[in-house]
């Protein structure tokens, strides 16, 4: 079934998945006395623990690996030696080469055991969109013009911009390792898009509705993208733009 709605509601109570996967995302070591009850009774949001724990370890294993000797020392001098104009554009160009370092490591590590199932990836994306007004303001947005660079890195050459890109971050989606959330407007209002490496396995497109959002999961580059609107005429259009406006490799 390729639309469903979800009511998150596996086991009884006022206390649903999607606040079971917000406090486990928020300290994975800890949770309180209402996630472990729920955690009991729920399969789904046991799975979606064991992958949290996987993916935490999985990062520190790759952010473990000691850096080439001298490293620091390199970029130091290399920064001193550009112009002042240049030195932020050095500085954005070697943080967004570290995080495509890190989207390679960590997926190496963990996207045998992440890359399934897309019903779980949308719940994870619709819980992701749910706290990006928070998101955007805790973190720094990477140049919105690395968005073609970021898209390619994943397997897609952009041929037309799919609108105004208002916010790009590397970070954790719940339960499916590191990926790209990126936030753009387009005439039919806001999308968002995230960029999760993985296997291909199960259906190639999911479209689900979640708490008022409607999300569509699709096979593409190196893993998913998931397109998240709150209306499904936006995201039909959507996802007419990504099929149309990006080339992704087979």
């Amino acid at each position: 079934m390729t639309r469903q709605a979800l009511s998150n509601t596996a086991a009884a109570g006022d206390y649903v998945c999607l606040d079971f996967r917000r406090e486990k995302l928020a300290d994975p070591k800890r949770i309180s006395s209402s996630a472990q009850e729920h955690l009991a009774g729920c399969a789904m949001c046991q799975a979606f623990a064991r992958r949290i724990d996987k993916m935490e370890a999985a990062i520190a294993d790759a952010l473990s690996v000691p850096l080439p000797e001298g490293l620091n020392d390199r970029i130091l001098l290399r920064l001193h030696q550009d112009p002042l104009n240049k030195r932020k554009t050095a500085w954005r160009a070697f943080a967004l080469a570290a995080t495509v370092l890190l989207t390679m490591a960590v997926s190496l590590h963990i996207g045998n055991e992440t890359g399934g199932d897309s019903m779980q990836l949308a719940m994870a994306a619709a819980s992701h969109a749910g706290d990006e007004t928070a998101e955007i303001r805790a973190h720094r947005s990477v140049d919105a013009s690395q968005f073609g660079l970021v898209l390619s890195n994943f397997g897609g050459a952009m041929q037309q911009p799919l609108g105004q890109v208002r916010y790009i971050h590397f970070c954790p989606i719940e339960g499916f390792g590191m990926g790209w959330h990126i936030a753009y407007d387009t005439p039919r209002g806001k999308v968002t898009l995230l960029l999760i490496p993985g296997e291909h396995s199960g259906p190639p497109t999911q479209t689900v509705q979640v708490e008022g959002m409607q999300v569509r999961v699709q096979r593409a580059g190196q893993g998913y993208y998931a397109l998240v609107t709150d209306n499904m005429p936006g995201l039909e259009a959507a996802d007419r733009d990504m099929q149309t406006k990006v080339r992704w490799k087979s």
